[in-house]
């Protein structure tokens, strides 16, 4: 095995065991299925007329036709920057990160009845996630996509992409936490699966020169877009300060389940942005 492979399948490999933790938990441990049921139902209590809208548009924004869409772009900007391995290789890691996740929905098809959850009971083909799947794959494509010096805002954004279109699909009510958990999983582990594949390719040496400095004008304009985007995101956190602090009061284990989710949302992608970076 060459060097430069180890770190992502040693990744790729993390991520399948814990997806076998998440499943083990939300298939086989009842108190595990009571707490995602329990933190299901506090976070759909946000799906009002403030945040209902809203995460109506972020969910339906991994729907499969936007999906297509936005990776046609990625794969535009991927070429126009002379990176067509990586342009190539983003659409690889999203078709088969959603066709694995499509496969396993109908392999580990299990009912999985909550009476906290009322009439309204969650589908057994739930687990993992597809709009989980679809954003972070989408999110870690960018990744791949990205130069260096673009990677790390690039990522940033890229997670708080994935964070929206996770909490939206759990305000919705589309899923378990569990299930968004075993979609962002999924998605990494492709991910890691596909960098693996790229540095052991016979011409990776060549490509790699060719890119060097490539989008380095971009960087900076990057950078500002992602603190801007990250400055209106804390200026509407303390617009709304009195009814968050109220629902994290009401709602403990939902507002650590969502806090959670966003951690491991940009966990995944700081791992990447790092293991592409080596």
């Amino acid at each position: 095995m060459r060097v430069n492979a180890r770190s992502p399948l040693l990744a790729a490999a993390a991520c399948l065991l814990a997806f076998g933790l998440v499943l083990g938990c939300a298939y086989a441990i009842p108190p595990a299925s009571r707490f995602d049921a329990i933190a299901l139902n506090g976070l759909t209590t946000l799906d009002g007329p403030y945040f209902g809208p809203v995460a109506q548009l972020a969910a339906h924004s991994a729907d499969p036709l936007p999906l297509v869409a936005m990776l046609v772009v990625l794969f535009a900007c991927g070429w126009s920057m002379g990176r067509r391995w990586e342009a190539f290789a983003a659409v690889a890691l999203v078709v088969s990160a959603n066709v694995a996740t499509q496969a396993l929905k109908v392999a580990l098809a299990h009912p999985r009845v909550q009476p906290s959850l009322g009439a309204d009971q969650l589908g057994p083909e739930a687990f993992p996630s597809g709009h989980a799947t679809a954003a972070m794959s989408l999110a870690l494509a960018a990744v791949v996509v990205a130069p260096a010096r673009m990677r790390v805002p690039v990522a940033s954004a890229a997670a708080a992409y994935v964070i929206a279109v996770s909490t939206s699909i759990l305000v919705l009510r589309w899923h378990f936490p569990s299930d968004v958990l075993g979609g962002l999983l999924v998605a990494s582990g492709s991910f890691f699966g596909t960098l693996a594949a790229i540095r052991t390719a016979p011409s990776r040496r060549a490509w790699v020169r060719a890119q060097r400095g490539a989008g380095v004008a971009l960087s900076r304009r990057a950078g500002e877009l992602s603190l801007l985007a990250l400055a209106a995101a804390a200026a509407a956190a303390l617009f709304r300060a009195d009814d968050l602090l109220a629902f994290a009061r009401l709602h403990t284990l939902a507002t650590a389940t969502a806090l959670a989710i966003a951690a491991a949302s940009a966990g995944l992608l700081a791992t990447a942005a790092l293991i592409a970076d080596d």
